[in-house]
């Protein structure tokens, strides 16, 4: 019963992260064409979007995000320690099979501090494109902020 209900919930879930990726704000269009031409489009990513595509693939949600060098990064960080945990999954099963006890213990502690490493890394990624995606369009709300609002402000120390 409780996967029979788990499977929807996760299509909606996974649904509506995906719908509406990127959306646009504009001010009203009723001002005249001059005055709308100057107003910079917001564009927004989708957090949850991010997230799960951060979790589907090593990478994707900085890609999302407009960022492929930490997609990059993330990506081959991720599939390089997930491909060490696996070889060292392999090394310890064949030190168990050759019963040999001290190497089987060097492997199997290995690769629980690779499963904690990768979980850590993958979880990473996820909360970097999810805040990624939350900031995006962060720069250019201030910008039209103080635009609208006139406020500015600058240091400038020259040594």
């Amino acid at each position: 019963m409780r996967c029979v209900l788990l499977l929807p919930m996760l299509c909606v879930f996974t649904a509506s992260a995906f719908n509406g990726m990127d959306y646009a704000f504009q001010d009203s269009l009723d001002n005249d064409s001059s005055e709308v031409s100057n107003i910079p489009v917001i564009v927004r990513k989708n957090p949850g979007a991010a997230l799960l595509r951060s979790a589907v693939l090593p990478g994707w949600g900085q890609f999302y995000n407009d960022e492929p060098l930490k997609g990059i990064l993330f990506g081959t960080l991720e599939l390089g320690l997930l491909s060490l945990l696996i070889a060292e999954h392999i090394a310890s099963e064949e030190a168990r099979n050759n019963n040999d006890e001290p190497a089987y213990r060097v492997h199997r502690q290995r690769r629980l501090d690779l499963i904690w490493y990768t979980s850590a890394a993958w979880l990473f990624g996820m909360l970097d494109a999810y805040v990624d995606a939350y900031l995006f369009s962060f720069s250019t709300e201030n910008e039209v902020f103080e635009r609208e609002t006139g406020i500015a402000a600058a240091v400038f120390i020259n040594f």
